[in-house]
């Protein structure tokens, strides 16, 4: 009797499968013209969805009122795209950590069968087959199997559990960076605001002063060369309110972006710069930085990580045991071929391999997971040089920025007191208008200094605190500030 098999009726070649797959596989992947193509449609919608959102305001939400720094964060920690995406690590890390059970509970598959038959039968005296029938044949069956020994259970396990660690440890460093930006872009915005103001007020100044030499020159008091130089310096500054808005809008866009708030939004920053005199220790500070930086904590976690995969890759060189059962069931029933009728068969027993040559891929993956480690070693000592040169360096600059917005205070009050001596002596006719310009212009410069040093200290500050591995901690940069009504004004 000669059994051909048939699938479905009939057979297909494998030739055209596998010109159907190439030609499949050839055809979903666009070319550069056509992903030129499609980054153009995908542009056009965004453009259009930008619009709308500028328009409606919808994509962000509007702001107004009062804008506290904590508010600020509070809103980041809620709303910011980065942090949304890093938290996703942690469903990652939720499935890894399921995957992971994989290799040492049970599997229970479900299987089946259909099979078409002809059979050939009767034959002539010259051994031709002159009858054949068909006949049909189903199978289904239940798959059960164990791990009962598996060098990879235990490094899949304890990689799963790492990953979470690493995962959490990622979402923290995420959260510092977004922290750091947001109170850097909130001191940025106030800068800018105390920038305009110190603008602003020199400007009304130099337009009385202006007008004041106009008229004095009139009376033959002032020159001619004094009214020019001071429709100058009207002028000049002019266009440094100009710059000074300007310098304010983009940093106010910035933090509401960060913020997830629409660019639209009107808010008054309340919380001022601080400057906060602090005496850190480069040793103390570094103590702490190696106890709770995320990167560092990131980097051992990563190297543990790598040394359960070269676990993992050891443990393809050992035996494996494993126990299953198996029910089927099939029609016709396997025990009479006779009968057209259901029959079923049980199976249990216990199975054991152990791999002998497999081309050298083992050796090769092993190879590759020990050079990995050898990598996460490094680059964990990388990160903890790089944190000690950061600390150190932070540490100097701190001081030197506590010493520059010293030195730029003591410059502002000089700067006032020498306004205020030229102008009493222009009243007495001991300067002359010029001289009331420089040093209106020195003061604009003094002040504009001295803001800009607060910057500078605070942002010193906060870098630090952020090398520290500070800023998770809930903890807002505070300490004593400068009000808005003890700004450093360009004059009266």
């Amino acid at each position: 009797m000669n059994l051909r098999h048939w699938k479905f009726g009939r057979p297909f070649p494998a030739c055209l499968l596998a010109a159907a797959a190439l030609a499949s596989g050839c055809a979903s992947v666009p070319d550069a013209e056509d992903m030129r193509a499609l980054r153009a449609e995908k542009s056009g919608a965004r453009l259009a969805e930008l619009s709308d959102k500028a328009a409606s305001t919808n994509g962000a939400a509007y702001l107004s009122g009062d804008l506290r720094l904590a508010d600020a964060l509070e809103r980041a920690n809620a709303m910011n795209l980065s942090l949304r995406r890093a938290r996703q690590e942690r469903e990652i890390a939720r499935g890894r950590i399921q995957a992971s059970y994989s290799s040492a509970l049970p599997s229970l598959d479900l299987t089946g069968n259909y099979l078409r038959l002809d059979r050939e039968l009767g034959s002539t005296r010259d051994g031709v087959y002159s009858v054949t029938r068909f006949q049909d044949q189903y199978s289904a069956g239940l798959d059960l199997a164990q791990p009962l020994f598996n060098g990879r259970i235990g490094p899949a396990l304890r990689a799963g559990k790492l990953y979470r660690l690493w995962a959490e440890t990622g979402i923290r460093q995420a959260e510092e960076d977004v922290r750091y930006e947001v109170v850097r872009a909130y001191y940025a915005a106030v800068l800018s605001a105390h920038l305009l103001e110190v603008n602003l007020a020199s400007l009304r100044t130099a337009e009385r002063q202006a007008t004041d030499t106009k008229a004095r020159r009139k009376q033959g008091m002032a020159s001619n060369y004094d009214e020019l130089r001071a429709e100058v310096e009207v002028s000049n500054f002019r266009a440094k309110v100009l710059q000074s808005r300007n310098d304010k809008d983009v940093a106010e866009t910035a933090l509401f972006r960060l913020i997830g708030a629409s660019p639209e939004s009107d808010v008054a920053l309340v919380d001022s710069i601080p400057l906060v005199i602090e005496d850190i220790e480069f040793e103390d500070a570094l103590r702490i930085a190696l106890e709770r930086r995320a990167d560092l904590a990131g980097a051992e976690y990563a190297l543990r990580l790598q040394r359960e995969s070269v676990a993992e890759a050891l443990s393809k060189y050992w035996p494996e045991l494993s126990g299953f059962a198996s029910q089927a069931w099939s029609n016709p029933d396997p025990h009479e071929s006779s009968r057209n009728e259901w029959g079923d068969e049980w199976r249990a027993g216990l199975r054991a391999s152990l791999p002998l040559f497999d081309g050298l891929a083992r050796r090769g993956a092993l190879i590759q997971e020990r050079a990995k480690l050898r990598q996460q070693e490094i680059a964990l000592r990388d990160t903890e040089d790089k944190t000690i040169s950061q600390v150190r360096q932070l540490v100097l600059s701190l001081k030197t920025a506590a010493e520059f917005a010293n030195s730029q205070s003591r410059n502002l009050e000089t700067a006032k007191e020498a306004l205020r001596l030229v102008e009493t002596g222009l009243k007495e006719g001991q300067n002359t208008p010029v001289e009331v310009m420089d040093a209106r212009q020195a003061l604009t410069t003094a002040s504009a200094n001295y803001y800009q040093s607060l910057f500078d200290h605070a942002v010193t500050r906060v870098s630090l605190q952020k090398a520290m591995g500070l800023l998770s901690t809930g903890a807002l940069p505070s300490g004593p500030v400068l009000k808005a009504d003890e700004g450093a004004g360009a004059g009266k």
